[in-house]
């Protein structure tokens, strides 16, 4: 009785762990440990191995398989309603003025591999085709929309204090949305360096190498051979942990885009809204030099987590940008086209039943300040030469089930911009305010 009695109490420790095949090693690690303690004895062990083998085969964990060389795997997704009110008033009667309610969508469904020989990689499936967002807008006579990649990546992590990376992959750089939006994933290929110089202090450097346009080699406008475009960036990031609950992050970076310059009045001298493509990107990714320094200060409030947040952005190439690439040759530049910035409060968190989060920001952004085809495209409807607020709240319902409520509210601080060109670069000089209000509920599964 007693020799059935820890046979069960054994079985049923582990039983837990045979339910996939992934964690069907770690079941016989743990038969093997009881073993070594002499909990059990060599011949229940094998028993109990025999009978985990049964039960695995019998479940439908059994039938999933996979190669010797994947050592974990992580499959996730979650899925998001939104329902939005986006208004925007132009600065010429008529002309870019909008008000919409509309229904959208968006949902990511993806895997991420821990294999052998320190490899690991990832892909990740998501809705939409803007580098953006992955929105989708419903309504179009109950049609079905595109799944598409949003990340494919392998990283190799030849030592703890490295990692490598290619290929499509998660925004590895610390930042806000006031310069990267944070559904946008780059392309290319980014190096990660971390070291623990002591308990409280925590250095890092990443650096990047993202292709951000490809033209075909072929191509020349104007007599100009195209060339592709680059992002060069480094960064240095920096934690100190001053308390059980409160750390200090500073991260200066600097951000470099390679492309070419073509004058012309004409042309469609930046490509401001959508994904960047290769019919108006002539001048996109001229002119960007970007010095940057985001961070945040956390801590502790009436038991909440909390922090303040920052980011900073500096164009050394604002002026140039302003008056080339976007051809506004009649405004006077000064320091604050070239600048943007951002400063908010948090308090709360969202992972688990229960728990809620209230944060508020004010931003502004200079004319010729930062790339508005990566920065997060519902401020100010992603237009430039605009300053004002985001308040974002949300509640989780569950563990996996979360209400949120975002609102936006931007005008410009500079009025009656014009360009050498029509009204078409809109991204620039089109409207005086915006107002945005989105309604979320999101899932995961």
């Amino acid at each position: 009785m007693k020799h059935h009695l820890k046979r069960f109490l054994a079985l049923a420790g582990v039983a837990v762990l045979a339910v996939s095949a992934l964690q069907a090693q770690d079941s016989r690690s743990l038969v093997d440990a009881l073993v070594k303690k002499g909990v059990l004895t060599d011949q229940e062990g094998e028993e109990i191995r025999a009978d985990l083998v049964k039960e695995y085969n019998s479940t439908s964990a059994g039938k999933l398989n996979v190669g010797s060389y994947v050592k974990q795997l992580k499959l996730y997704g979650d899925a998001r309603w939104r329902y939005e009110y986006a208004a925007q008033d132009g600065q010429t009667d008529g002309v870019n003025n909008a008000h919409n309610w509309r229904a959208r969508y968006r949902i990511r469904l993806g895997a991420e591999y821990k294999l052998a020989d320190n490899f690991s990689s990832g892909f990740e499936l998501d809705s939409a085709t803007s580098n953006d967002t992955g929105n989708q807008t419903i309504g179009a006579g109950f049609g079905k929309f595109s799944i598409n990649v949003g990340l494919l990546y392998l990283n190799y992590k030849p030592w703890e204090w490295v990692t490598l990376t290619g290929g499509k992959f998660k925004n590895p750089f610390y930042t806000t949305d006031l310069l990267w939006s944070p559904d946008l994933n780059p392309e290319g290929a980014v190096q990660l360096f971390s070291w623990q110089v002591s308990d409280q202090l925590t250095v890092g450097l990443t650096t990047g190498e993202l292709n951000y346009v490809e033209n075909s080699d072929s191509g020349s406008s104007s007599g100009v051979k195209l060339q592709d475009s680059w992002i060069y960036a480094a960064q240095l990031p920096i934690t100190y942990k001053y308390s059980r609950d409160g750390s200090v992050t500073f991260a200066p970076a600097f951000y470099t885009y390679t492309g070419n310059y073509i004058p012309s009045s004409t042309a469609s001298n930046a490509f401001l809204t959508g994904s960047p493509n290769t019919t108006n990107n002539l001048n996109g990714a001229s002119n960007l030099n970007l010095i940057t320094a985001p961070g945040d200060v956390s801590f502790k409030l009436f038991k909440q987590k909390a922090k303040f947040y920052w980011d900073f952005v500096y164009n050394a190439s604002g002026e140039s940008r302003v008056h080339q690439t976007y051809n506004i040759v009649t405004q006077n530049n000064d320091l604050s086209d070239s600048v943007a910035w951002l400063a908010g409060f948090q308090i709360g968190d969202s992972k688990k039943k229960g728990d809620w989060l209230v944060g508020i920001d004010y931003r502004q952004i200079g004319l010729g300040s930062i790339d508005p085809n990566i920065s997060d495209p519902s401020w100010g409807s992603g237009y430039l030469n605009q300053q004002g607020i985001k308040l974002r709240t949300s509640y989780n319902f569950t563990d996996f089930v979360q209400g949120g409520i975002t609102y936006y509210n931007t005008w410009n601080y500079k009025e009656n911009i014009a360009n050498s060109g029509t009204n078409s670069q809109t991204g620039v000089n089109g409207v005086n305010s915006t107002s945005t209000l989105q309604l979320d509920l999101l899932w995961k599964f």
